[in-house]
């Protein structure tokens, strides 16, 4: 509804407007997420138990590509009321990401999977990032090394 309140505030007044869909955004100084909370469950067992199959997968992206996105909206958008998908646009299931980030905490941390879907939840989610691309914008940390960050990140802050 957002959307559409911004889209009609510029086709009806010419208030330069855009949206921003941010997906799955991680790293330093983020405190939620799929991360933060395996990191605090490691911190009472070793032993994560997760939702879903651990097949389900998301198109993350790393907090310091996300600025450059921002960066990139900002010098390049049009601000004509469009609705403008920022992430990586490469998706990854949630049992390879947890793995990685795991990895770099303790290796000996164990993660399960309890096969519970929660409904409403989507079993794969990747973004279309053709108009951030457009602009100019190509991610620049893989996965991997954002999540080394992250994982160096919460233990250092948690």
């Amino acid at each position: 509804m957002s959307e559409d309140v911004c889209k009609e505030f510029y086709q009806m007044f010419g208030v330069k407007t855009c949206s921003l869909r941010i997906f799955s955004a991680y790293g330093e100084g983020l405190k939620k997420q799929l991360f933060w909370d395996i990191y605090q469950k490691y911190m009472v067992s070793k032993q994560i138990e997760l939702y879903g199959t651990g097949k389900e997968t998301r198109d993350f992206i790393y907090i310091h590509d996300l600025l450059q996105a921002l960066q990139c909206v900002i010098d390049n958008g049009l601000f004509n009321g469009d609705t403008i998908n920022i992430s990586s646009g490469i998706e990854i299931s949630i049992e390879e990401c947890a793995k990685l980030f795991c990895a770099g905490i303790d290796n000996q941390i164990e993660i399960t999977f309890n096969n519970c879907v929660k409904p409403g939840d989507p079993l794969n989610w990747r973004a279309d990032i053709s108009i951030i691309k457009s602009f100019g914008f190509n991610p620049f940390y893989s996965m991997e090394e954002g999540l080394k960050n992250t994982s160096k990140w919460v233990k250092e802050n948690a």
